[in-house]
C-alpha cells in the first residue's frame, strides 16, 4: 500500500470514529491538525458528512417513535472537542437494516442480470427521478441558544448549510465552517444565505468572520456592499433597512459598495486593522468612516454545557447520563460521568421525588441500604432526583436553617443543600453542571431558580439563574423514558432531610406527558466566588415565580483545570 492510500485511509478512520463519537483524544488531535492544514482532507471530509447525513436523512423516512434519537454526525471546530476514549455511541438497528437491504438488492440484481436468460424487450415505463441532494459548502459546528424564524429550515450539529437556501434565526447564536475553512459566527436575529463555498450572503444581523491562510478571497455580500476578505477577522452588521457596518479586526478587506446606478463614481474601499465603515443609502450608496469597535467582533460562542451524551432505555429514549460537554474559557472539555465530583444531599424541604418507570419508591422497598436521597446524589439517572424544592421570591441574606429534623421554633429554610465530596474550583467559565427533567409542555428556558455558596459567609452572592444552557428548544436537549412521580401526602411537603425518609408519599403515578434533560453550567465567579477559591456545597431555591419548580436530576462539580503548560 502506497503513502497515499495510508493517508486516505487514516482520513476514514477519523471521519468515521468521529460521526460514531468512538473517537480518542488523541485521534481528536491528530484530526485537527490536518483538517487544520490540508484542504484536500477538508474536502473529504465535507463529503463523508454528506454520505453520513444522508444515511441518516435514509433512516429519517422510516417509521420511527417519536422520540428516537437520531445519530448526529459532530462537527470539528476551530476549539475541538476532546473526546474521552471508550465511548461508542451505536447506529440505530433500523438504519444498518436499511443499507444492509439496499446491499442485498444489489447483489440479487447483478446476478439476476448475469445469470437469468435473455428477457424479450419491454416498453419502458416513465418513473419519477429522484432529486439530487442540494449542493452545500458550509455546515453548523456550534449552537448558541438558537431559535429559528418561523418557516426557516431548522438546523443542529452537523446540518448543512445549502447553498441559495434563505435561514433566519431570532435568537442566539450559530457557527459555521466552510469548506475552504472560513469560520463564520452569526448572532440573532440573522437572516442569511449561502452562496458557495467563499460567498456568504447577509440579508439582515451580526456576522463575525475568521479567515485563515487558505480562505482568503471570502466574501459577506449585504444589501449595499460586497466585503472580500484579505486574510482576515472582520464583522459585519446588517439594519433591517440594508445599512452596514464593517469592521475590521485584524488584516485587510475591501468594501465594494453596490452601485445602484450605471455612472456611479463610488469605488470600492481597502479597510485594514483598526478601520470601520458604514454603507447607508441616499439617491445611492454612502459611505462614512465611524469610530472602530471591537466589541462588534464575536471571537467565540460563550461559555456553556454543549452537550450530553446518555443511555438510552426500552423506547430509545434517554436515561442514565453517560458524559458532559463544557465550554470553559473558550475551549471544549468533554467529561465522563465518573470524572465529575459527586454530591451528598444534606437539606432538603419539599414536596416529592422522582423514580424509574418501575415506580419502586426505596423508601419503602424493604431494602434499608436504598435511601430516597440516593435518588440525587448517588446515581446518574435523569430519570430520578429529590425534586421541587421549596423557594423564596427573594434571594438568602442570611445562613439557611438545615436541621436535620426541623425544630419548629427555628424552621428550616424552604429548598435544598448539596455538599460536594470534594471542594470545587473556580476556574474559567462553568463549574458546576446541574440536569433538571423539564416537561415538555412547561417553560421552554426552565424553571428559575437561586444558587447560594456554601458555606454562607458575608461575601456569598446568591446568583439567580433564568435560562437553561440546553433548553426544551435545544437541538442538544434529550427526550427522557418515563418515570414516576411520588408527591408527599402533606400538602406543605416535607420539611427536613430525615422526613424526606420516613414520609408517606402518594405511592406515586406513572408520569403520561414526556419530559426532556434540561442542562445548565453554573459559574463560581457568578457566586461571588474568586478565581482559585472553592466552594463545599450549594443551597438551591426555587423562585417561585410561577406554579412549576424545579426538578433536579442531577448535580455534579467540574474538575478543576491544568494550568496550560508554559
Amino acid at each position: 500500500m502506497n503513502q497515499n492510500n495510508k493517508y486516505n485511509e487514516m482520513l476514514y478512520e477519523l471521519f468515521g470514529a468521529l460521526c460514531n463519537q468512538t473517537i480518542t483524544s488523541e485521534q481528536h488531535q491528530q484530526l485537527e491538525e490536518v483538517l487544520s492544514a490540508d484542504a484536500d482532507a477538508r474536502l473529504k471530509y465535507f463529503n463523508y458528512l454528506d454520505l453520513h447525513l444522508n444515511l441518516e436523512r435514509m433512516h429519517d423516512e422510516q417509521p420511527v417513535s417519536d422520540y428516537e434519537f437520531q445519530v448526529q454526525a459532530p462537527l470539528v471546530n476551530a476549539s475541538y472537542t476532546q473526546a474521552p476514549p471508550g465511548q461508542p455511541v451505536k447506529t440505530s438497528t433500523a438504519l444498518w437494516l436499511l443499507v444492509s437491504a439496499a446491499c442485498l438488492v444489489l447483489v440479487a440484481g447483478f446476478l439476476t442480470f448475469n445469470l437469468a436468460p435473455p428477457a424479450a424487450p419491454q416498453i419502458s415505463l416513465d418513473t419519477p427521478q429522484s432529486q439530487p441532494e442540494p449542493p452545500s459548502a458550509a455546515a453548523v459546528t456550534q449552537t448558541a441558544a438558537v431559535r429559528f424564524a418561523e418557516g426557516s429550515p431548522f438546523l443542529k450539529v452537523g446540518s448543512p448549510i445549502v447553498n441559495c437556501q434563505e435561514y433566519a434565526i431570532s435568537a442566539g447564536q450559530l457557527q459555521l465552517i466552510f469548506t475552504n475553512g472560513a469560520e463564520v459566527i452569526l448572532t440573532g436575529p440573522a437572516v442569511f444565505e449561502s452562496q458557495g463555498p467563499e460567498h456568504l450572503a447577509v440579508r439582515y444581523g451580526a456576522c463575525s468572520v475568521y479567515a485563515p491562510d487558505g480562505a482568503e478571497g471570502f466574501t459577506v455580500e449585504t444589501p449595499l456592499s460586497q466585503v472580500v476578505d484579505y486574510g482576515t477577522r472582520f464583522s459585519v452588521n446588517v439594519s433591517e433597512a440594508g445599512n452596514t457596518d464593517v469592521q475590521v479586526i485584524e488584516g485587510e478587506t475591501d468594501v465594494q459598495p453596490v452601485k445602484f446606478k450605471s455612472d456611479s463614481q463610488i469605488k470600492s474601499q481597502r479597510l485594514t486593522r483598526g478601520m470601520a465603515q458604514r454603507l447607508t443609502t441616499n439617491n445611492g450608496v454612502v459611505v462614512d468612516d465611524i469610530p472602530f469597535d471591537q466589541k462588534q467582533y464575536v471571537s467565540q460562542l460563550p461559555d456553556r454545557v454543549v452537550s450530553y451524551t446518555t443511555t438510552v432505555g426500552p423506547e430509545n429514549r434517554a436515561e442514565d447520563l453517560k458524559c458532559v460537554t463544557v465550554q470553559r474559557g473558550g475551549k471544549s472539555y468533554q467529561y465522563e460521568v465518573e470524572d465529575l465530583i459527586g454530591i451528598e444531599l444534606t437539606h432538603y424541604k419539599g414536596r416529592s421525588f422522582l423514580t424509574r418507570n418501575d415506580g419502586i419508591d426505596p423508601g419503602t422497598d424493604g431494602n434499608p441500604g436504598t435511601l430516597r436521597r440516593h435518588l440525587l446524589d448517588d446515581d446518574r439517572c435523569l430519570l430520578t432526583g429529590v425534586v421541587n424544592p421549596g423557594g423564596s421570591t427573594s434571594p438568602l441574606t442570611a445562613a439557611p436553617v438545615m436541621h436535620e429534623e426541623e425544630d419548629p421554633a427555628h424552621p428550616n429554610t424552604p429548598g435544598m443543600a448539596i455538599r460536594f465530596r470534594e471542594p470545587v474550583v473556580n476556574g474559567p467559565g462553568p463549574d458546576i453542571v446541574l440536569f433538571d427533567l423539564q416537561v415538555i409542555v412547561h417553560s421552554t428556558t426552565g424553571d428559575a431558580f437561586y444558587a447560594t455558596p456554601l458555606p454562607f459567609t458575608e461575601k456569598s452572592k446568591t446568583h439567580l439563574i433564568q435560562k437553561f444552557d440546553i433548553d426544551l428548544a435545544s437541538p442538544e436537549a434529550k427526550p427522557l423514558e418515563k418515570f414516576w412521580l411520588h408527591i408527599f401526602n402533606r400538602k406543605s411537603g416535607i420539611s427536613s432531610r430525615s422526613e424526606l425518609e420516613t414520609a408517606k408519599s402518594n405511592g406515586g403515578n406513572w408520569h403520561v406527558v414526556g419530559a426532556k434533560a434540561l442542562a445548565t453550567g453554573i459559574d463560581l465567579s457568578d457566586l461571588g466566588i474568586a478565581e482559585g477559591e472553592t466552594v463545599e456545597g450549594l443551597f438551591i431555591q426555587d423562585v417561585q415565580d410561577d406554579s412549576d419548580v424545579i426538578d433536579p436530576v442531577f448535580i455534579g462539580g467540574l474538575p478543576p483545570l491544568k494550568p496550560a503548560s508554559k
